[in-house]
C-alpha cells in the first residue's frame, strides 16, 4: 500500500487486508490509454463514447443485500437531509442523511427481481455493460446508457445553452434549474426521435481548484457551497419533480477529486480526510442527499492509493451507508480496466472487475464485466448474488424513467420532439447567456451609444465564431457576435462593421494578421477584440501549461489598443486567463466564457447596455505571475483558491462590475447567539444607488478566527442575485444554520460545531466586503 495512505482509510484497509483482497500497487504506472473503446456487437448497440469521452466504468454494488434493505427502510420514512435549506444557505457542512426525497423507488423492487429472476448469468452479466442488449423473449429493448447533458443533449439538432463554467456565472440556481429541466424535456423528445436513452452523465461537479485543468468549462466553481447549490440545482432540474416517476436520470460526475488530466489513468489524489470531506465530497453529497440524484459516476483516479471505481470506502461506506444512495453507479469508461492495467491494483482483470463490483460499480462503461466477471465467479471471486445486486440497482433506474409502464400513466412519456430546439428554448438559451455576463473591468467606455458611432472593427479570432466547450452538441442556431453587430446594425443603419481575426487561438504570431487587425482598429470609432480559448488548447485529456492567454493574443491587443485607446476585450474562455496588462491598460473587459448558442447576442447586448452584466467569477483569476503547486497536488492548503491563497488576484472570487451601483447598510445578525442546532437570519439592505436597473449578487462569508484547527482565509456560506430598479432598495435575508460553521473534526471522524465567536462577513466579492458583524455559537 502506498505509505502516504489517509486516516480516513484505515478501518476499511484493515477489514481488505484481513480477507486478502487489498494488492500492492506497482510502480511506474503505464502511460494513459486513449485509445476508443471499440463497438462489441455481441453488446446489442454500437454507441460508445469517443476517446476522451468518458472512458471509466465503476458503480456501487454493496457487499451485503441488507444495506439495500437498510436505504429502502430509509426513504419510506420519508428522512428529508435538506428540504428547509434551499434559500440560500445549503447543506455544505453536516447535511442529514437520507437519499432520494419524495421519491422512494422500492414500488419497483418485486418487479425487478421478477425480471432478473428469469434471466441467466451470461444475460446478466451483458446487462452491466453501457450498451447493454435486448433480451426478447423478456421484452427488454437494448438500451445504451451513454448520454451526456452537461449544458444540451450531446447530439445533432438540440438546444446548446451556456456551458457549465458560463451558468454557473449567473449565481442563480433557479435559472440553472430550469435549463436542466428543459434538457431533460429534450431528452425526452429525442427518446421519442431516435431511441436515444434518458440516463445522462451529467453534471460536472469536480472542483475547479486549478485554471490549467483542461475539463475547467466544464463544472462550476471553485467553491464547495456554490458547487452543491448549482449542482442539486441541475440534478432537480434533469430528473424532475414526479413524486414516482423520473424524467431522466442525472449522473454526478467524477466521483471524486478527479480534475488533472496528464495522470488521471495512472495517478492517485492524495487527499487527508479533512479536505476530503470538506472539499471534495461536499456537492456529490448535496446532489445524492438533497437532490436524489439516481446515478454517480465513479473517476479514473485513484484516491489515497485505491481506485475510485473499487473504493470501498467511498462507494459503500460513504456513499450508501453514510448518505443513503439508492441509485446505480457508473464507472467512467474504461476505468475498471484502468484498475489493472494503469493503476496495477490487481494482478489480472478478473480480479479488478470483482473488485470493483463489490466496491459498489454497478454499470460498467467498456468491456471489463463483459469479459470478466463470469470468469470471477468462475474463480469464486463473486458469486451470482453480487452479480444480481448491482443488476437491480440499474434495472431499477429504467423502471423509475417509465420504460415498462403505459404512456399514460407516465405524465414524462408525453413530452414529444416538438419540445427540440423550441422557441421556448432558444429564449432561455438567450436569458440564461445574458445572465452569465460578468463584467471584469469598466473605465467608463461601457456601455456603448450606438447612435455616436459610425464605424466597428471586430477584432480577434472570436470575432465570427461560437465555441462551445465540451460535451456541446451541434445546435441548428449559433449567433457569433459578428452576426449579432451585423443584425443590430444593418447596411441601412450607415455603420460600418469590419472584421479581422489577426491570428488564431494558439499558434505561431502573425504578425501580417495583427497589423491588419490594427489598421482596421485605428480606422474605426472602436475596437472590440474577442479573444480567448479552445479545444485545441485545453480539453478533456489536456491540461494547460499554464493559465496565460494563449498564442499571440496578448500582442494582438496591445497592438489594437495602440492603434485605437477605445479598445474593449472580451474573452471567450473555458476559465481563467491571465490578462494582466489588459487590465492595466484596456478600459474595458468582459466575459462570458462560452455562453452557448446565442453567445452573440448576449455580449452585443451588454455591450451596448441592453442588458446589464450581472454575472460573478466563481473562481480566482491569478496574475500571469501567481505561483501555484503543481498540478497534481490536491492538498489546497498549499495555496489554491480564495479559501488558501494570501497572494493578491488579478479577479478575486465573486468579482463582477455593472453599470449601475450598489450600497449595503443595516447589516443584522439575529439572534446573537446560538446553539450548534440553531440557525441565525443574516439580513442587509441592498439599494440601487445608480442610474439603471441591475442585478447585484449578494455573498455572505464566514470564518472562524479561534478555531483549534487551520481553517480557510474565508468561507462562502449564502448568496441570493437580487434585480433592483434605480433608487430601488430591498433587504436581502438569508438563514444561516450553526451546522454551517462546523468543520470536520479527524479525531472523531465527523463534523463539530466548536463553540466561540465567528465572524460573518457580507458584500460583492470576496474581497469586496461592505459589512461585518459576528455571532457567538454557544
Amino acid at each position: 500500500m502506498e505509505t502516504r495512505l489517509r486516516t480516513a482509510l484505515f478501518p476499511f484497509l484493515l477489514t481488505l487486508a484481513a480477507c486478502g483482497s487489498l494488492r500492492r500497487p506497482v510502480d511506474g504506472a503505464a502511460a494513459p490509454d486513449t485509445t476508443p473503446l471499440p463497438a462489441r456487437p455481441d453488446a446489442g448497440a454500437a454507441v460508445t463514447p469517443d476517446a476522451g469521452a468518458e472512458r471509466a466504468a465503476r458503480l456501487d454494488a454493496d457487499a451485503a443485500s441488507a444495506r439495500d434493505a437498510g436505504a429502502d427502510r430509509a426513504s419510506d420514512t420519508g428522512r428529508d437531509g435538506g428540504a428547509t435549506r434551499d434559500a440560500g444557505i445549503g447543506p455544505t457542512p453536516g447535511l442529514d442523511g437520507g437519499a432520494l426525497p419524495g421519491r422512494s423507488p422500492s414500488w419497483a423492487d418485486e418487479r425487478v427481481q421478477a425480471l432478473i429472476a428469469q434471466m441467466t448469468l451470461r444475460e446478466k452479466i451483458a446487462q452491466l455493460s453501457h450498451a447493454a442488449p435486448a433480451i426478447s423473449r423478456l421484452g427488454l429493448a437494448r438500451y445504451n446508457y451513454w448520454s451526456e447533458g452537461l449544458h444540451g443533449v450531446l447530439t445533432d439538432g438540440a438546444t446548446s445553452f451556456p456551458q457549465a463554467i458560463a451558468l454557473a456565472s449567473a449565481w442563480d440556481p433557479a435559472l440553472l434549474e430550469r435549463v436542466a429541466s428543459a434538457i431533460g424535456d429534450e431528452a425526452r423528445g429525442f427518446g421519442v426521435r431516435s431511441g436515444k436513452g434518458l440516463t445522462y452523465w451529467s453534471p460536472v461537479i469536480n472542483m475547479l481548484r486549478d485554471p490549467r485543468w483542461g475539463r475547467f468549462d466544464e463544472s462550476y466553481t471553485e467553491d464547495p457551497y456554490l458547487m452543491a447549490r448549482l449542482g442539486v440545482a441541475f440534478v432537480r432540474g434533469l430528473q424532475g419533480s414526479h413524486p414516482k416517476y423520473l424524467k431522466a436520470v442525472a449522473t454526478p460526475k467524477h466521483y471524486v477529486a478527479n480534475n488533472s488530466e496528464f495522470n488521471r489513468h495512472t495517478g492517485s489524489s492524495e487527499v487527508d480526510e479533512q479536505l476530503l470531506h470538506e472539499y471534495y465530497l461536499p456537492a456529490f453529497e448535496a446532489t445524492v442527499v438533497e437532490a436524489g440524484a439516481f446515478s454517480v459516476m465513479a473517476a479514473y483516479n485513484r484516491v489515497n492509493g485505491v481506485p475510485a471505481s473499487a473504493n470501498p470506502l467511498l462507494l459503500r461506506d460513504i456513499l450508501r451507508d453514510a448518505w443513503g444512495f439508492q441509485g446505480y453507479v457508473v464507472s467512467d469508461c474504461g476505468a475498471v480496466d484502468d484498475i489493472v492495467s494503469n493503476h496495477h491494483f490487481t494482478a489480472t482483470a478478473a480480479e479488478a472487475a470483482a473488485q470493483a463490483l463489490l466496491a459498489g460499480t454497478d454499470l460498467n462503461c467498456g468491456w471489463t464485466y463483459l469479459g470478466e466477471l463470469q470468469n470471477a465467479v468462475d474463480q469464486g471471486l463473486i458469486v451470482e448474488s453480487d452479480v444480481d445486486r448491482a443488476l437491480a440497482r440499474v434495472l431499477r433506474a429504467r423502471f423509475l424513467l417509465g420504460e415498462f409502464d403505459p404512456a399514460d400513466q407516465v405524465p414524462y412519456r408525453a413530452i414529444g420532439e416538438d419540445v427540440i430546439e423550441s422557441p421556448a428554448h432558444a429564449a432561455l438559451a438567450l436569458e440564461a447567456a445574458r445572465a452569465a455576463i460578468v463584467l471584469l473591468k469598466n473605465d467608463g467606455i461601457l456601455p456603448l451609444d450606438g447612435a455616436a458611432l459610425r464605424s466597428i472593427a471586430v477584432l480577434g479570432p472570436h470575432g465570427d465564431s461560437v465555441e462551445l466547450g465540451g460535451y456541446s452538441g451541434n445546435p441548428s442556431r449559433r449567433v457569433s457576435a459578428l452576426a449579432a453587430l451585423r443584425a443590430r446594425f444593418p447596411e441601412s443603419s450607415n455603420v460600418a462593421i469590419e472584421f479581422e481575426p489577426g491570428g488564431s487561438i494558439g499558434g505561431d504570431k502573425d504578425q501580417e494578421a495583427i497589423d491588419r487587425a490594427a489598421d482596421l482598429a485605428g480606422r474605426s470609432d472602436v475596437a472590440l477584440v474577442f479573444v480567448g480559448t479552445d479545444s485545441g488548447v485545453l480539453r478533456e485529456e489536456m491540461d494547460r501549461p499554464d493559465w496565460n492567454l494563449p498564442g499571440a493574443q496578448g500582442d494582438l491587443i496591445q497592438a489594437v489598443h495602440a492603434a485605437n485607446p477605445r479598445t474593449v476585450v472580451v474573452l471567450v474562455t473555458a476559465g481563467p486567463v491571465a490578462v494582466d496588462w489588459a487590465q492595466a491598460n484596456v478600459p474595458a473587459i468582459l466575459t462570458g466564457f462560452y455562453d452557448g448558442q446565442e453567445q452573440g447576442t448576449a455580449i452585443v447586448d451588454a455591450l451596448f447596455g441592453d442588458t446589464n452584466p450581472g454575472g460573478k467569477l466563481t473562481t480566482t483569476w491569478y496574475t500571469g505571475d501567481a505561483t501555484l503547486p503543481d498540478m497534481g497536488d490536491y492538498d489546497l492548503r498549499k495555496g489554491r483558491t480564495y479559501l488558501y491563497y494570501q497572494g493578491k488576484p488579478l479577479y478575486p472570487f465573486g468579482h463582477g462590475l455593472s453599470y449601475t451601483t450598489f450600497s449595503y447598510s443595516g447589516l443584522r445578525v439575529v439572534p446573537a447567539a446560538i446553539g450548534p442546532e440553531e440557525s441565525v437570519t443574516v439580513s442587509v439592505e441592498v439599494e440601487n444607488t445608480g442610474s439603471r436597473a441591475g442585478d447585484e449578487v449578494v455573498q455572505i462569508y464566514v470564518h472562524d478566527p479561534f478555531a483549534s484547527v487551520p481553517r480557510p482565509l474565508r468561507e462562502l456560506r449564502g448568496f441570493a442575485r437580487v434585480r433592483l430598479d434605480p433608487g430601488q432598495s430591498e433587504t436581502v435575508s438569508l438563514s444561516l444554520p450553526a451546522k454551517s460553521l462546523a468543520f470536520w473534526d479527524v479525531a472523531i471522524h465527523g463534523w463539530r460545531v466548536e463553540a466561540g465567536v465567528f465572524d460573518i462577513a457580507v458584500g460583492s466579492s470576496s474581497t469586496d466586503i461592505r459589512a461585518q458583524a459576528s455571532i457567538i455559537v454557544r
